[in-house]
């Protein structure tokens, strides 16, 4: 019985230290990632790409990264500044699912400029 006991223990205490953690990517894969949207809309524009560029400074989290290049990607034109999403990819924490009252599609129309 203690046995079992132990195992038990042993399985719920590595479930809890291997459960699914933030994921997040390589600063310079982000770089590369966030210059690749940006050359995109800048060829798609026909303007060069916003300076000063979108600098990556720690590891972004996964999701809030793909929300700024898929912002990037899908900007109108003029391509002046980056979109609004992409001051996501500096927070530490998790954004969680944007609330049922944003409307992506209008903040990712937003320039930073």
């Amino acid at each position: 019985m203690k046995f079992w006991t132990g195992i038990f223990i042993l399985s719920i205490g590595l479930t809890i230290h291997c459960g699914p953690g933030v994921d997040r990517v390589d600063t310079n894969d982000a770089q590369s990632q966030v210059y690749a949207a940006a050359k995109f809309a800048s060829e798609k524009c026909g303007n060069p790409i916003p300076n000063p560029p979108l600098v990556i400074i720690n590891k972004p989290i996964q999701r809030n990264l793909d929300f700024c290049t898929i912002a990037i990607t899908r900007t109108e034109c003029p391509f002046l500044g980056y979109p609004l999403p992409c001051t996501l990819i500096y927070l530490e924490k998790e954004t969680g699912d944007l609330p049922w009252y944003l409307n992506f599609n209008e903040l990712s129309k937003i320039q930073i400029k």
